[in-house]
């Protein structure tokens, strides 16, 4: 009788994990397209859906709703920002910035695991967590771009980090506070 209980409890287990998943990786597929474009790079609500997706599921679980959702956009599903979709993009100029994700979220994930309030303390180390990754983000962004798009270094940066601060610094702020709110109503309601 016990095993059947730890198995069902296992199962549910299981279902959860997948569940949790699957929805942050539609939140993913949602947020992604929507831009607003400023220049030859659009602002993306795709890393607002980044760093969230890190601090309500941690890095494990945050890294598989990511990859879930670069798998939808290599099928031919236009989630990548504009809509875009395909192979051609993660290999175009903005590309490094959507292969930035898979190293987005462990970081984020990894340093808010532990954190179990939503004060000051826990507001300032989410809001860290996302800004080194912000910082992965544009190195590897900005990096392809150079690669593919044959800029220069200032001008890159000029082109692809500079316009984009005060965006990103607003995402990761507004990405912090739901998500470490998020977190803990899901930890209090027994779902993480």
């Amino acid at each position: 009788m016990k095993d059947k209980v730890k198995k069902s409890t296992s199962d549910k287990s299981k279902a959860y994990y997948l569940a949790e998943c699957a929805l942050m990786a539609a939140v993913l597929c949602v947020f992604s397209p929507i831009t607003l474009p400023i220049g030859p790079i659009p602002v993306t609500l795709s890393t607002f859906a980044v760093m969230l997706t890190g601090i309500v599921l941690g890095w494990k679980r945050g890294l598989v709703s990511v990859v879930v959702f670069l798998l939808i956009g290599l099928c031919g599903i236009p989630v990548f920002s504009s809509g875009r979709s395909g192979f051609p993009v993660l290999v175009g100029p903005t590309g490094g910035y959507i292969w930035s994700y898979l190293l987005m979220v462990p970081i984020i994930g990894f340093i808010t695991a532990r954190l179990q309030d939503n004060g000051f303390p826990s507001f300032l180390l989410s809001i860290g967590a996302c800004m080194l990754a912000m910082l992965v983000c544009y190195a590897l962004g900005t990096l392809q771009f150079m690669l593919v798009a044959n800029y220069e270094l200032k001008r890159a940066l000029a082109v692809c980090v500079l316009p984009f601060i005060p965006f990103d610094f607003l995402k990761l702020v507004l990405a912090s506070m739901l998500g470490l709110n998020v977190k803990l109503k899901l930890k209090k309601a027994g779902y993480l």
